[in-house]
């Protein structure tokens, strides 16, 4: 699978998961701030991911950061949602959305300070849960847009969303 096979798999297996932190509490330290931070970066998580499960592709490229996009060799909006616009493998119109407990993350590698989460989705196939970390990061107008998303192997923990975000 080449590489824009595979971050289109990683960003549509992201994009159903829940989200869940690690490390620190995302509201912590900062009061209502923290905690209205926290909650708009976790309901954009939720937008965002229903958007992929619903197949509303125009939504969910819009929620994502412009680095993202090059990632995805896309250059607009339309070059993303073309991207995106990839069969299905299983039905997913029964399938429950949930998201972990948000966490504070510094900036790494190309990736800007945010707001780190897991988000899951699931039951799918067997009886199965797609799992993925997400990084939120600050965009136009108080908006959040998802600049990194990473499936979630080896646990769910916070911790294991700040150890993907960080590798990654």
């Amino acid at each position: 699978m080449g590489a824009r096979g595979a971050a289109g798999s990683a960003l549509v297996v992201a994009a159903v998961l829940a989200t869940a932190g690690c490390g620190g509490d995302a509201s912590a330290g900062d009061g209502d701030h923290g905690k209205d931070r926290s909650a708009a970066a976790v309901e954009a998580a939720r937008a965002y991911q229903q958007a992929v499960l619903d197949k509303d592709w125009e939504t969910a490229c819009r929620a994502i950061t412009d680095r993202l996009l090059r990632k995805m060799d896309a250059d607009t909006i339309a070059e993303c949602v073309e991207y995106m616009d990839i069969p299905r493998i299983t039905d997913v119109s029964d399938v429950s959305l949930t998201t972990g407990r948000p966490i504070e993350l510094p900036a790494y590698g190309g990736h800007p300070a945010g707001i780190g989460l897991r988000v899951s989705f699931g039951p799918v196939g067997h009886g199965m849960y797609s799992h993925t970390a997400f990084r939120l990061v600050p965009g136009k107008r108080k908006t959040w847009l998802l600049d990194q998303s990473v499936n979630l192997a080896e646990g769910t923990s916070t911790k294991a969303v700040r150890e993907a975000l960080t590798r990654e």
